[in-house]
């Protein structure tokens, strides 16, 4: 890519999923958002380098596990050589300016303390097994931002991660039983419904659906 993002003034970002697992991230810097920004992209699988003369006490301890290699020193443009993803996160504007002029070729560039400044913003979410609820400002209100995620905490506790799982199994389910595709649609929209929360419920659902599926009667 050849955009100057030092130079870019305002950033129109689009919501996406990217998968990570085994893309090599750079991160430039070794404090508390160098820190916060590797465990968001371990969740997703990506190989991590941290370029620092020193760590945080979190960086350490995924270093420790072998979870990131650490590179003790200071930033240069060959550190970004092969990166799929670089993460500006240090508080010397100067080496962070600098991070950003090299990184042309690097697909994706998050400046951590100037969101303009690259292409990938990292926004606040929650997981629940398949589902992700993202949240983002734009950088207008991180304290609007936190109330609306732990808003969605409360809607959506953890145990409703199984009732997502509950909803993929159906789906693939349905697939080879006979019901037509209107009927199928129509299932899958009454899977919706409150009363298909209990375990109870959904494993009735399952048997039913694999023995439709192998031709057995339909499901009243």
């Amino acid at each position: 890519m050849g955009n100057d993002f030092a130079e870019q003034q305002e950033v129109n970002f689009q919501p996406l999923m990217i998968d990570f697992k085994g893309r090599c991230v750079v991160i430039i810097g070794g404090g508390k958002v160098a820190a916060k920004r590797a465990r968001v992209l371990l969740q997703g699988g990506a190989l991590i380098t941290v370029i620092s003369p020193a760590l945080d006490t979190e960086l350490e301890k995924m270093r420790k596990q072998e979870k990131v290699n650490w590179k003790k020193k200071l930033f240069e443009p060959d550190d970004l050589e092969g990166a799929f993803m670089v993460v500006v996160a240090t508080d010397d504007p100067s080496v962070n300016m600098s991070v950003l002029q090299s990184s042309s070729q690097v697909p994706l560039v998050n400046a951590a303390g100037e969101a303009s400044g690259g292409n990938v913003h990292f926004p606040a979410f929650l997981k629940r097994g398949k589902l992700t609820l993202t949240v983002s400002t734009h950088g207008a209100s991180p304290i609007l931002t936190s109330r609306i995620k732990e808003e969605l905490e409360n809607r959506f506790e953890p145990d409703f991660e199984m009732y997502v799982d509950f909803l993929y199994e159906c789906r693939q389910l349905i697939k080879n039983t006979p019901l037509s595709k209107q009927e199928k649609r129509q299932f899958l929209h009454e899977l919706l419904d409150e009363s298909f929360r209990t375990e109870e419920k959904q494993q009735q659902i399952i048997l039913w659906l694999k023995r439709l599926a192998e031709g057995g009667e339909r499901y009243e």
